[in-house]
């Protein structure tokens, strides 16, 4: 084979595996997007029989997700935020940047964490199951199964206590 031949095979390998990794992207962040969707719709039909206007309500609106190597005018991360106002203190669930095979995350604010802390809800694909992480510094994240009960106990934790 010689070299004109050599380069035409590495250029057509090189389109093959461009297309795939496209391909790819294209459908895990349509799985990210779908993913925190679901999320976001369980987490509104947990919530259902407790709100209370002007003591617990829930919302959602259109949110771009960037990051240092995204920014938001090319940002192909289209999603929405859940945002949670609770004895009126808000909370809010904001997609970040699609992480490497797929992962999402979902930084949460409103929670008080350690000074260098941070709350977030972390899929890994395959698995279906959202983590919460909270995380303090360098140790490693106390991470916990995310459900209905969960979410309650957290949001508990926001509702000023009576002292007697």
């Amino acid at each position: 084979m010689d070299d004109v031949q050599q380069l035409g095979e590495m250029l057509r390998h090189y389109a093959e595996s461009e297309a795939h990794k496209k391909q790819l992207f294209e459908s895990q962040s349509a799985q990210w997007a779908a993913r925190i969707a679901e999320l976001f719709d369980q987490i509104q039909q947990w919530l259902e029989p407790v709100l209370v206007p002007h003591l617990l309500e829930v919302s959602r609106e259109a949110y771009v997700a960037s990051g240092p190597s995204v920014p938001v005018e090319a940002s192909t991360f289209k999603s929405e935020k859940l945002s949670i106002v609770i004895a009126g203190k808000p909370v809010e669930f904001v997609p970040e940047v699609m992480g490497v095979g797929g992962q999402i995350s979902i930084a949460v604010m409103g929670f008080t964490a350690a000074r260098y802390g941070s709350v977030s809800l972390v899929c890994l694909p395959p698995s279906t199951g959202w983590q919460w992480r909270k995380t303090n510094g360098l140790k490693d994240p106390d991470t916990f199964e995310f459900d209905a009960n969960f979410l309650a106990q957290q949001l508990q934790s926001l509702i000023p206590r009576e002292r007697s």
